[in-house]
């Protein structure tokens, strides 16, 4: 009988401990997490010092950084708590800038945890050439880069100093879009040096699209097609250099290894 009691007791004993050791671990972890909530959302050990942007100097710098601080701030679930200047709820995550901006051909996001910082780089796309609409609507011109891609408004340009497409078929762009599909794009790129190699300073072109043609405004105006390879035309522009081309009224190139003109 004592035997059994004292048993009994011994297990009350250790129920005892075990439920001792039970909420001494829970405090603890109570009070780790309590400390860790504190330091991430009140204290200053996660609040951003500073955000560096490159390049500095450029016009769309200080509305970018506000726009990806809202941006994130609306993608993280818990920013309510921690707020839009806790180093937490930034990511590198960067493909949400093209439909917002895009004058960006690359932005990278780097996070600093030690000297509590936010590095952002990002690329502007360069004015490679001006897209207009038929002339009735030429204040209504757009940049595109090398890309073919159509990212900012542009003014209208006189003269043969850049590039610049007149579209008579009338067709829509949007911001981030393309001119031209991409090999019909390669092409006309393909033109522009082809004219450079043959030394025609003609940097002015008017589009029809539903033809696939593509022509120079000064004389002698050249034509191509934009479906095929224009390559084909270089020796053959070269060729007309030793003649009067003021008294050429075009050379037709839109027929594939074929070169005809007309005189005046």
């Amino acid at each position: 009988m004592n035997l059994y009691y004292s048993d009994e007791k011994q297990r009350q004993r250790k129920r005892r401990f075990l439920k001792l050791k039970i909420y001494l671990v829970f405090s603890v972890f109570l009070f780790l997490a309590g400390g860790i909530g504190y330091l991430v959302v009140y204290s200053s050990a996660f609040r951003i010092k500073n955000i560096n942007i490159t390049p500095s100097e450029s016009e769309i710098s200080g509305k970018l950084i506000e726009d990806i601080k809202i941006f994130f701030y609306e993608q993280s679930k818990i920013a309510f708590f921690l707020g839009a200047d806790n180093i937490l709820i930034w990511k590198n995550k960067t493909d949400f800038f093209p439909k917002n901006y895009p004058q960006i051909l690359r932005l990278k996001i780097k996070k600093d945890y030690f000297h509590r910082e936010i590095n952002i780089e990002f690329e502007e796309r360069e004015k490679f050439g001006i897209w207009c609409p038929q002339e009735e609507f030429a204040m209504n011109c757009w940049w595109f880069d090398k890309n073919g891609i159509v990212f900012e408004k542009a003014p209208r340009v006189e003269g043969e100093i850049i590039y610049k497409i007149i579209d008579s078929s009338q067709g829509e762009l949007s911001l981030g879009g393309r001119i031209l599909d991409e090999s019909l794009f390669k092409n006309l790129l393909k033109i522009f040096e082809l004219l450079e190699k043959a030394d025609f300073n003609s940097k002015t072109f008017r589009l029809d699209l539903a033809l696939y043609e593509v022509q120079t405004e000064l004389s002698p105006k050249i034509y191509f097609n934009i479906r095929i390879d224009p390559d084909f035309g270089l020796s053959a522009l070269q060729s007309f250099k030793n003649q009067d081309l003021k008294k050429i009224e075009y050379i037709d190139l839109r027929v594939e290894n074929r070169a005809y003109y007309r005189f005046k």
